[in-house]
């Protein structure tokens, strides 16, 4: 009965927390062409035949240095052929702090540098927050706060 409690009031705070954003409703993702820290341009429509992890952050978030590298983990679990995972920069100051909290992690994934249009296409309102893209280009997950890196498992498998 205590199990039953507890996860009760997990998936109540977890309604909590992603109400106001996108959902995930089989909806398609907003499609991007962003810059990435390593100089390249990602467009999300070119992953459709792939699954997709979008994590987004912000560097000065105290929440997102901790569960960021649970990303590392998970890139080591799944190949990217399997699973793409991008994660997205999101309300910084400039370029220079995301790139240390890039380097402070040593994050393994490709960073993009994102806008207030992402934000606003994703209906941002916490970080970090991430969603899970089908092969088809749908939104079908999504998690705002702490993840561990088997709640992302769970999510994209």
């Amino acid at each position: 009965m205590d199990v039953l409690l507890l996860v009760a009031i997990m998936l109540l705070i977890s309604w909590w927390q992603n109400r106001g954003t996108l959902a995930a409703d089989n909806q398609p993702a907003p499609d991007f062409k962003l810059l990435a820290l390593d100089g390249n341009s990602y467009r999300l429509s070119d992953f459709k035949d792939q699954q997709v992890l979008l994590y987004f952050f912000a560097p000065w978030c105290s929440i997102c240095k901790l569960s960021a590298d649970n990303l590392n983990d998970l890139r080591k679990a799944r190949s990217e052929g399997d699973l793409m995972i991008m994660m997205m920069a999101l309300a910084y100051e400039d370029q220079a702090a995301v790139e240390r909290f890039v380097e402070d992690l040593a994050l393994n994934v490709p960073v993009l540098l994102g806008s207030e249009q992402q934000m606003q296409d994703y209906q941002i309102t916490g970080f970090p927050t991430y969603y899970v893209i089908d092969e088809t280009g749908k939104l079908v997950s999504r998690s705002m706060g702490y993840s561990t890196e088997l709640g992302m498992r769970l999510r994209t498998w």
